[in-house]
């Protein structure tokens, strides 16, 4: 009888990709694109994950505006991944698609790379 080959490794989970652990925190509302408003879940000092209404394509570069410490903080990002999910709230009739943007910072000013790191401190568990 020959020997059975080793099963295929399975592909890297989703925290063994991330260079930097993420901070999830309340939610900041974000908007790109002149007008289209999403919810910043979570983030990291390399990147973020957003929830929007719409898709945004992958490999797009876009700034991310965040409202943030009455003001906005512009910050350059491109999208790594986009997954639409269902959400339905217990008393409606009708799903809604929503979609989870993964993002990653790009070439950020160090202005706005010190603001994002002053974001995770506030909202670091530690704190």
């Amino acid at each position: 009888m020959p020997p059975q080959a080793d099963p295929p490794e399975a592909p890297p989970i989703e925290s063994d990709r991330r260079k930097a652990a993420r901070v999830s925190f309340e939610p900041m509302r974000v908007r790109v694109l002149g007008a289209r408003e999403g919810i910043l879940l979570d983030l990291s000092e390399g990147g973020a994950l957003v929830l929007f209404p719409a898709a945004i394509p992958v490999g797009q570069t876009l700034t991310l505006q965040v409202e943030w410490d009455n003001g906005v903080l512009p910050v350059p990002v491109r999208v790594k991944r986009c997954l639409s999910r269902q959400v339905q709230l217990a008393a409606a009739t009708l799903a809604r698609t929503q979609y989870d943007v993964a993002v990653e910072f790009v070439d950020l000013p160090p202005d706005t790379r010190a603001a994002v790191t002053a974001i995770l401190r506030k909202n670091s568990p530690e704190q």
